[in-house]
């Protein structure tokens, strides 16, 4: 069953005038502002499933879930774009929308695509090809979740890479890694498309055998009937604009379920979650907070952009980046981060990608950073 969606999310935005003062454009003058974004309709790359008959409720983990519609610690929650604009066919009630690789890649096969799958676990130090550059929690403590705004930009990507912006949760040793990680993105492998998309992906045993992009394996519980996995931001940002297009997201730890909860923008949409019966250590909260970028390309290849394909150098007109960080803390509080708690991480040199974190960045961006780069040859180090 066909789903078509067209709503106006501002899985976005944040705006307003940045302060001329702000560290990383002392030589900017120029007023930033926002705009609404919408959601492309998806005619024939969703399908209509009874919510409970979806694909996480045949994890072996989950035959006896007990399913959550809410987490308890929504207030005023937004299950509806209503206030962003008209639905037009949305998934009707009792069913939601899961994103069908099959309609979209006619042509693909089971074992292609379990090496698509299998690529986007690689870590950079195992793995050539495979990038990041981070601003990660230094904090001997336990986390239950994060937030940012991410100014996402459209890239022009081979079918064998990706680039994708995200928050990771982290929590366990390396050989059995608990990790969800929550971004925007480009995957031409996953999509056929070059377009700015949702995506999300977790394991719970360090990458071995566990986890999948977004729905594509049993795990991730959908709620929302209009919002999903592989929706099309849009507009995305353009390199030089004045106005800034910021996707909002957050992933929280439910105290009462300790189900790891997904919401979209400031409204708080809440999207679905990650059960905790899914995971070892981080149903005991997460360890570790990552914010950043990365990417992936076949070894002695190229490797894609990030961000938007410009240096941090280049400040806010031309480079991506990371506003209003927040990290969740063993109370469930949501706090600014503070720049003596986060040390930036990269793994390639800094003419491919980079990141450049000053801190507070004034009422606007509040905690920021700038990130990303060109790629190109020789980014493996």
């Amino acid at each position: 069953m066909a789903l078509v969606v067209f709503f106006v999310l501002s899985l976005c935005i944040t705006c307003c005038k940045v302060d001329g003062r702000n560290k990383f454009q002392p030589d900017e003058e120029n007023d930033f502002t926002q705009h609404n974004s919408i959601m492309l309709p998806v005619e024939n790359n969703f399908d209509c499933v009874d919510i409970y008959k979806q694909p996480a409720l045949q994890h072996p983990l989950l035959k006896n879930h007990n399913m959550q519609l809410s987490p308890t610690f929504a207030k005023n929650t937004a299950q509806s774009s209503s206030s962003y604009g008209e639905i037009v066919n949305g998934c009707p009630e009792g069913k939601v929308p899961i994103y069908n690789k099959t309609k979209r890649h006619q042509n693909s096969t089971n074992s292609s695509f379990k090496l698509q799958t299998n690529e986007f676990w690689k870590h950079s130090k195992s793995f050539p090809g495979y990038n990041a550059v981070t601003l990660d929690t230094t904090q001997n403590m336990i986390f239950r979740g994060a937030f940012t705004g991410i100014a996402g930009f459209n890239l022009s990507l081979q079918d064998n890479q990706y680039s994708i912006s995200s928050i990771w949760i982290e929590s366990g040793p390396p050989t059995e890694l608990n990790s969800i990680k929550l971004g925007v993105g480009v995957h031409p492998s996953l999509f056929g498309d070059s377009q700015l998309r949702l995506i999300g992906s977790w394991t719970a045993d360090g990458y071995k055998k566990t986890g999948c992009y977004n729905l594509l394996c049993s795990g991730f519980v959908q709620v929302n009937k209009e919002y999903a996995f592989g929706s099309v931001i849009s507009p995305a940002n353009t390199i030089g604009s004045t106005s800034k297009y910021i996707t909002f997201l957050k992933i929280k730890q439910d105290r009462s379920t300790g189900h790891w909860w997904l919401t979209i923008q400031l409204e708080s949409i809440q999207i679905g979650y990650w059960p905790k019966e899914l995971f070892t250590h981080l149903s005991k909260g997460a360890s570790l907070i990552r914010f950043g970028g990365q990417t992936l390309s076949p070894p002695n290849k190229d490797s894609p952009p990030m961000g938007s394909g410009r240096l941090p150098k280049e400040k806010y007109r031309n480079s991506a980046f990371m506003e209003k960080l927040q990290i969740i803390d063993l109370e469930y509080n949501e706090v600014d981060v503070k720049s003596k708690d986060m040390k930036p991480y990269k793994d390639t040199n800094s003419d491919c990608y980079d990141l450049m974190y000053h801190g507070y960045e004034g009422p606007v961006f509040k905690q920021a950073f700038l990130y990303g780069g060109p790629g190109g040859r020789n980014c493996d180090i």
